[in-house]
């Protein structure tokens, strides 16, 4: 949450007053008399109106459509990974290297884990993804940037939505959305419950959402922000396919290595989740006089989590964050400036423990085989200025600091009542400075920016060695990364547009790696590997209602010093080879016709080029084209208490075309043949052709 008030306060010294041009919500008291934009760093946004047309089953529906930006199904209903130009795409599960916040609360936890099982798209104004390293603003873990969740004031709710969308595969969901603003207080709550069988065998699941936001405006200069958002989730989970396994049965639940058991089926092993998120915060703002505020943030984050896969794990992650920071517009030297400084704390504590699966096909549990206690705690400070040097321009300079200390003890059963031990306990000394320059002209903007970002290693990442198995890894060191991007954006008329060009060199980039089913994925340093890329973005609307938008990202990110160990005591030299889980191409177009009052809808192409899912780039998942269909309607109406009605449908994948939903790097082998590569256990099946039909009633 740190970022948030970072960016709250980066928002303040980097917004204007109008909350359309604001990366903070429309509520922040400080006023900003810097130009729009002065962070000069790429923003990809999805705005109300996409959000409220789509039957928007997880978050994946909406953030293709920003450049570059890409998720994939990960072991969950909605839970996704995300990456932001390539940084993340090599996560087996969940968001790492992004951090993630709703209403500018924290949603990463102290470990640099995210999990979008929390966030359901109705709930939502908008979606703000910043990209670039961000850790001068938002500390650990923001590598590849940052991404907002903005919640629907209740100004803008203005009384009870309430929504029901059907869809194939047994889909339902049924929501309420109530909110209302007064003078003085402001509030939305959102409810959702959703169900379904899933496209693939042993993939059923239930979800439901809790999302409360109440802004109490106790006079001109104070605001309180209350904060409530909780998520129960139940899921039956497939594996991952084989590319053999994928091609004779797409919708196979898949096979799972159970410790003292073998292979058994994804049924036998009765793999599901049934997970518990609560976050709780609140922040207070005040402006102390015209130019100076300040801000402080308490969050309390709790994650409940059990598993049952190979092992049955259960997961307490109890989690806090504090933060406080001031901001003060002024001049410096005779030019407008705003001065910027914050400190932050938060710690998770970890207590984690795994028995044996039975096998059953009914979960049951077996005895212990490992324990885990220990925390997460990163404690830091970030100071900033912001100086307009010229009325079209403005220079920015940063820098964020942080002390970082990962404690555990992990005991794994090797026989009877016997256990190891390993201990791990490391402190880490980061720096990420920034400095960026803007230009704004009438009708658009230029930027150039420069960057760093950094992430420590995580518990299970210091205690999982190369062959899967707990141990010591304990000298894995933090990444980082330097960011360069120069870009421009702006709008004429009816065309909004922006393009950018960026380049990105890692030191110490984590490459995880599963070593084969039944074991932990296991983490290394890539010395040196360099990311970079294009990024197009247009959105033309004509007066008539005709749209023609479209989002497209280039990545080219290739090692540059990495010796990969295959076994055997035999390591490669990968300089050269193009980094797995990184699509090259990915490419959002749609074309249609949208006015107000009227039906309208798009025609909409989802093309991803192929990539590699092992290092030594031998294994790949297919290139795939994707048509969709959309059609909305909302309109006034005058029926009883029903003020307005919205009506949606959405066809994916119309030409029911097979494909490759998603691929999770794996390791080599210094024994790997094609057939053997045919049998590894990376990938799951793209939903098949599917609808969905949704209408809300306006009270």
């Amino acid at each position: 949450m740190n970022l948030f008030f970072t960016i709250l306060s980066f928002a303040a010294l980097s917004s204007p007053c109008r909350a359309a041009e604001s990366l903070l919500e429309p509520i922040t008291i400080l006023s900003s008399r810097i130009q729009s934009n002065p962070a000069a760093r790429s923003i990809g946004r999805v705005k109300r109106d996409v959000i409220e047309s789509v039957d928007a089953f997880s978050l994946k529906d909406l953030m293709d459509k920003t450049p570059g930006v890409f998720a994939k199904q990960s072991n969950g209903p909605r839970d996704v990974s995300i990456s932001v130009r390539g940084s993340g795409a090599k996560t087996s599960f969940a968001i790492r290297n992004i951090k993630m916040y709703e209403d500018w609360f924290p949603v990463t936890q102290s470990d640099g884990l995210s999990r979008t099982d929390i966030h359901d798209a109705n709930a939502y104004e908008g979606i703000d993804v910043l990209r670039g390293p961000s850790s001068s603003l938002h500390d650990n873990y923001a590598l590849g940037g940052a991404v907002n969740f903005r919640t629907r004031l209740g100004r803008d709710v203005d009384g009870l939505d309430a929504g029901v969308t059907l869809g194939s595969y047994g889909y339902q969901n049924e929501r309420l959305h109530l909110g209302r603003r007064t003078k003085s207080f402001d509030y939305s709550a959102f409810v959702s419950h959703i169900r379904a069988d899933g496209y693939t065998y042993h993939n059923g699941y239930k979800t439901v959402t809790e999302n409360l936001v109440g802004r109490f405006y106790l006079d001109e200069s104070r605001t309180v922000i209350l904060k409530f958002l909780n998520n129960d989730m139940e899921a039956q989970v497939p594996s991952r396919l084989s590319r053999a396994a994928l091609d004779a049965d797409p919708r196979s639940a898949g096979i799972t290595n159970v410790t003292g058991v073998g292979n058994v089926t994804a049924q036998q092993a009765s793999q599901n989740r049934r997970d518990r998120r609560t976050i709780i915060g609140g922040r207070y703002e005040e402006q102390l006089d015209p130019e100076t505020g300040w801000r402080i943030l308490g969050e309390y984050d709790v994650k409940d989590i059990n598993q049952t896969f190979g092992t049955i794990g259960d997961n307490v992650n109890p989690n806090f964050h504090q933060y406080a920071d001031v901001t003060r517009e002024g001049a410096l030297g005779g030019m407008g400036a705003k001065h910027y400084a914050g400190v932050f704390f938060n710690k998770m504590e970890q207590e984690a423990s795994s028995f044996r699966n039975l096998a059953d096909g009914a979960g049951t549990r077996g005895a212990l085989q490992s324990n885990t206690r220990g925390f997460h705690q990163n404690l830091g400070l970030r100071v900033r200025e912001e100086l307009e040097f010229a009325p079209r321009w403005t220079a920015i300079a940063g820098l964020g600091v942080e002390q970082s200390q990962v404690k555990a003890a992990v005991q794994t059963r090797t026989a009877a009542e016997t256990y190891s031990r390993v201990d791990a306990d490391r402190l880490f000394y980061n720096a990420a400075p920034e400095a960026a320059v803007n230009y704004k002209a009438e009708t658009w903007t230029g930027r150039a920016r420069a960057g760093m970002g950094y992430g420590t290693p995580s518990i299970g990442q210091l205690t999982t060695t190369a062959d899967g198995l707990t141990g010591n890894n304990t000298g894995l060191k933090p990444q980082r990364n330097l960011g360069f991007e120069l870009g421009a954006g702006g709008k004429n008329g009816g065309l909004s547009w922006d393009a950018a060009v960026y380049y990105e060199v890692y030191w110490n980039e984590f490459i995880t790696q599963t070593p084969a089913a039944g074991l932990n994925a296991f983490t290394a340093n890539a010395p040196r590997a360099d990311h970079r890329g294009v990024e197009l973005w247009a959105d033309w609307r004509h007066p008539q209602g005709w749209l023609l938008a479209g989002a497209w990202t280039f990545n080219d990110h290739v090692y540059k010093t990495f010796r990969e160990s295959v076994g055997g005591g035999v390591s490669i030299d990968r300089a050269g080879s193009r980094l797995p889980g990184v699509e090259r191409s990915v490419l959002n177009a749609r074309v249609g016709w949208d006015k107000p009052g009227l039906p309208g809808g798009w025609v909409e192409v989802n093309q991803v080029s192929d990539y590699a899912v092992n290092n030594a780039n031998t294994l790949r998942a297919k290139q795939y084209t994707l048509l969709n269909l959309n059609v909305h309607w909302k309109r006034d109406v005058s029926w009883g208490r029903v003020k307005r009605v919205t009506l949606t449908f959405d066809l994916r994948n119309l030409m029911n075309k097979a494909y490759d939903g998603s691929a999770v790097t794996v390791s080599d082998s210094n024994t790997d043949t094609a057939t053997s590569l045919l049998a590894k256990q990376a990938f799951f099946a793209g939903q098949g052709r599917s609808a969905y039909g949704g209408v809300t009633f306006h009270f």
